[in-house]
């Protein structure tokens, strides 16, 4: 499990993608998985951000051993506005693929293609980020 010293919780070379559970002024995107690049200690989760190794405080991400197969819901997330276009600021999907926000589609459909890598994916509409026991 978990040592005091922050030794890691998983077994180490198993990959692993890490989302934030809830809005926190980090560097990540609510709704978007990241690559873990470190093992995983009781303090700490460190993520690939376009290459760039962060370091991500343990409780407030959820983590995955497979990488995600559909986009994310993400619905009233908490933006700068100066850096969100218009769109995007109601809510947005998150491509898994890609990583990229595309705006809630009008309907509830059951797939949605990509505009940024012209895949696609199922919409998790119904996905809730899953609490720690």
């Amino acid at each position: 499990m978990v040592s005091r010293a922050g030794r890691p919780t998983e077994p180490e070379g198993k990959p692993h993608w890490a989302r934030l559970k809830t809005a926190v002024d980090l560097p990540l995107r609510l709704g978007a998985w990241y690559r873990v690049v470190a093992p995983v200690t009781a303090l700490e989760v460190v993520v690939s951000i376009q290459g760039t190794r962060v370091s991500v405080p343990r409780p407030y991400v959820e983590l995955r051993a497979t990488p995600p197969g559909e986009w994310t819901v993400v619905r009233n997330p908490k933006v700068r506005p100066e850096r969100t276009p218009q769109g995007l600021r109601q809510g947005y999907i998150v491509c898994p693929g890609c990583r990229r926000r595309v705006e809630l589609p009008a309907t509830r459909l059951a797939e949605q293609l990509c505009p940024h890598c012209n895949e696609t994916f199922p919409i998790a509409w119904d996905e809730r980020p899953r609490q720690e026991r």
